[in-house]
């Protein structure tokens, strides 16, 4: 939307989301990191000085529109991938200094909990479940995968997920699609619908698995670049190593789960097949 020679985007966000506590940290880290110079979504205060509002039980924001597009489907350019990275690692300094404390990582605590549902009974159901909206095989490959990789997988997971670690607000769901470019210069990052305080080393493996798929040295890559700019202590690599693996035999049966036993409507199938296809990509 336009306003003068401005423009902006509304975003009216899905029925209760965030929650309050997400938006409460939104609303202290992301103006923060604007004010500091990284191109971010920023939500913009409303006359009451909040940056959100309720209107007919949705919540909603409005900040200025960010140019740039993602790198979409094409291999990330290893410019791109140093200043995406020299985003990140300089946003994880600042995040750090606004919160940080110890303690354990909510995100494995969650990714342990479902494999752990998901080897006692959930991926025997899913079988029994058809997904006309997807291309053939897809709901087999990720299902006979998590089959196979759940039982070493549960038990890292459980290594890990009784450990403390440093947290700080972790954006949690940064991937290719949330960081905008304008040539190889990074122009903006949006959505901050996930955050929460929990290991950075989410951050680090979301972002560079979804480059992984389109270009397969943006892992190695990507940690030798974080590691110049922010140092990563051994046992958070191993961390990154794993929240990356997890995810490769997670999130398609992730996927499955809203599509069938939730019953989820997401009115776009194309682009869920087409998310999928692209999951499927990573698949050993």
């Amino acid at each position: 939307m336009e306003h003068g020679s401005l423009c902006y985007c509304l975003k009216r966000w899905p029925a209760g989301k965030p929650s309050r506590e997400t938006q409460d940290l939104i609303a202290r880290v992301v103006p923060e990191i604007d004010r500091q110079g990284l191109p971010v979504a920023t939500p913009l205060n409303t006359r009451r000085g909040e940056r959100f509002c309720s209107f007919e039980g949705r919540t909603w924001e409005l900040s200025y529109w960010l140019t740039g597009a993602p790198v979409g489907r094409n291999p990330v350019s290893d410019a791109q991938l140093q200043n995406a990275i020299q985003w990140l690692a300089r946003y994880h300094q600042i995040a750090c200094e606004i919160e940080s404390r110890q303690g354990r990582s909510q995100a494995l605590t969650y990714r342990y909990q479902l494999a752990q549902q998901l080897a006692e009974r959930t991926l025997r159901e899913l079988r029994d479940y058809t997904y006309p909206m997807l291309d053939s095989g897809l709901a087999s490959l990720f299902v006979t995968q998590a089959e196979k990789m759940l039982p070493p997988l549960i038990g890292a997971l459980q290594k890990f997920e009784s450990r403390s670690w440093s947290l700080l607000p972790a954006i949690s769901d940064l991937w290719s699609d949330h960081m905008f470019f304008e040539g190889d210069k990074v122009s903006g990052v949006i959505d901050f619908g996930a955050m929460k305080l929990d290991s950075p080393c989410l951050d680090i493996a979301r972002l560079l698995g979804s480059f992984q798929g389109f270009c397969d040295t943006a892992m190695t890559r990507g940690l030798e670049m974080y590691q110049a700019a922010r140092r990563l202590e051994p046992a958070e690599i191993e961390l990154i190593e794993l929240f990356d693996r997890v995810y490769v035999v997670l999130a398609g049966v992730q996927w499955l789960i809203w599509l069938g036993p939730d019953r989820r409507e997401f009115g776009q199938n194309e682009k869920v097949n087409q998310r999928l296809i692209e999951l499927a990509r990573r698949v050993p």
